[in-house]
């Protein structure tokens, strides 16, 4: 069962500071819409993305990717081309709240890898393509046989995000296989928060069958993963085409943004430049998928277990918690005097509550920041108002920012008419007045891994529970 988890949570730590926006409810945001005049008073543009390696991730706290590159270039031909300077504001939100957030005011472009269908076009609008000749198509297991007719779809399993244009695409299909009268495709929703390489990842490991994916993602991805079957033999769309997207009426903002993507699309030369660097070449991905992080994970992950279970915190929270601190660097320091792994005071070690000593030592390290955590979600937030799961998030922003003052500010958030007893779209939004982005980031970036974390056990038991079931039919007529 293990044997996934290290890849894919270190894979998730790729994108350290995305998940802040992820869950930061849309009252943190103004809401606001218009075409260009709009934003040229507001000197601000504000950008729609997704998490996706690749194409909008963070190394060492930088954005990168091609998706981040391109929004570079974005705002100095915008600010070139009007003679005004712009903010360019990023805002990532999950792949099923790109278009709402857009039509809600909550930004103004979406640039990342929405395919133009016609589902989509009656929501919003899209620039020419940025992409053009796109197929989307199955992936599998190398050890699977390859497909080559639709009848050998029946009854086969495909999971994917309910928000993509995938899951038009095999509606398609079992329309087709209904009028051949065969059963169609079963289809499997995951969650909209895990990205095409943890899904890829899942099938390389043998937890879900089967996904698909864009032909442009798939091609790069053919390169590194030797265990994946890319059925080019069977596309399930043909010639789709990738594009921004923006609001309905905004003749002037898609003219802008249309000369931009004219000059920037792949077979120009700056697109050619940024598509080659970052799905022609294994160079990035061999970069930030280090083995080191991932033997590092390894080795403390039995520690991570073992006091997880003492104080009662899931596991791999702590592992999330432990990477946010110091991105597993035991040698680490802060300028306030933190230490090592877990990035714990020496005199809050020392109280009375703690006291471990030599906290130096790794285990030590580990032990006294999971039982102050313990001890801050006993003393601190632990009443019969708050859920088990909102406890534990409480007690991770107590951990950043202190906790009397989150206490202070959960009376705040309920004076103001937000719920105290909840985290996320309610307290967070008090304290990111008050305190800033850090706990947000902080607790957002945890819950992101923990969310994977939930998603790989509920795919590993439903795939037991599968197994289990064709074993006693099997046993059942075998007598």
């Amino acid at each position: 069962m293990h044997s996934a988890l290290p890849f894919l949570f270190i894979i998730a730590l790729l994108l350290p500071s995305l998940s802040n926006a992820f869950q930061l409810t849309p009252q943190a945001y103004d809401r606001y819409t218009g075409d260009l005049p709009v934003m040229e008073k507001k000197r601000v543009i504000r950008v729609l993305v997704a998490a996706d390696l690749g194409f909008y991730y963070l190394d060492r706290g930088q954005p990168k990717g091609l998706i981040s590159e391109m929004i570079l270039l974005f705002e100095k031909f915008v600010t070139e081309k009007t003679q005004r300077k712009y903010r360019i504001q990023v805002i990532p939100v999950h792949r099923d709240q790109l278009l709402p957030a857009l039509n809600a005011g909550i930004g103004d472009l979406v640039t990342a890898n929405l395919t133009i269908t016609p589902e989509r076009m009656r929501l919003v609008d899209f620039s020419r393509p940025i992409l053009n000749d796109i197929q989307e198509l199955f992936i599998t297991h190398s050890t699977r046989s390859p497909i080559t007719d639709i009848k050998q779809l029946s009854k086969k399993s495909v999971w994917l995000r309910a928000s993509s244009s995938y899951y038009q695409s095999i509606r398609r299909i079992n329309k087709r296989l209904q009028k051949l009268g065969k059963e169609p495709m079963y289809v499997h929703f995951i969650e909209e928060t895990l990205q095409d390489f943890e899904m890829l990842q899942m099938v390389q490991e043998g937890i879900i069958p089967m996904t698909v994916l864009d032909s442009h993602k798939a091609e790069f991805w053919d390169l590194v993963n030797d265990d994946l079957q890319i059925h080019y033999e069977y596309p399930i769309r043909k010639n789709g085409a990738i594009g921004w997207s923006f609001r309905k009426n905004s003749p002037e903002f898609k003219a802008l943004v249309d000369e931009f993507v004219e000059n920037n699309r792949r077979g120009t030369l700056n697109g050619n430049i940024l598509f080659n660097r970052y799905l022609n070449s294994k160079q990035w991905f061999q970069k930030v998928m280090s083995p080191d992080n991932i033997e590092t994970f390894k080795k403390l992950e039995k520690k991570f277990i073992r006091y997880g279970n003492m104080y009662d915190i899931n596991w791999l929270i702590i592992a999330a918690q432990a990477y946010q601190e110091s991105g597993f660097d035991q040698s680490k320091r802060s300028h306030a005097g933190a230490i090592g792994i877990m990035q714990v005071l020496p005199q809050t070690a020392s109280e009375p509550y703690i006291n471990i000593r030599n906290i130096q030592h790794i285990e030590n390290n580990i032990h006294a920041g999971v039982k102050y955590m313990d001890f801050i979600r006993e003393n601190y937030v632990d009443d019969d108002e708050t859920d088990e799961l909102n406890q534990l998030y409480f007690a991770l922003a107590s951990y950043n920012a202190g906790p009397n003052r989150i206490r202070r500010l959960r009376k705040v958030a309920e004076e103001r008419g937000y719920d105290p007893t909840i985290w996320f779209n309610n307290v967070e939004v008090i304290v990111k007045e008050e305190v800033g982005m850090e706990p947000i980031t902080y607790v957002g970036n945890i819950n992101r891994y923990f969310t994977i974390y939930k998603q790989i056990f509920s795919l590993q038991n439903a795939a037991g529970q599968r197994m289990a079931n064709t074993n006693r039919l099997r046993f059942m007529l075998s007598r």
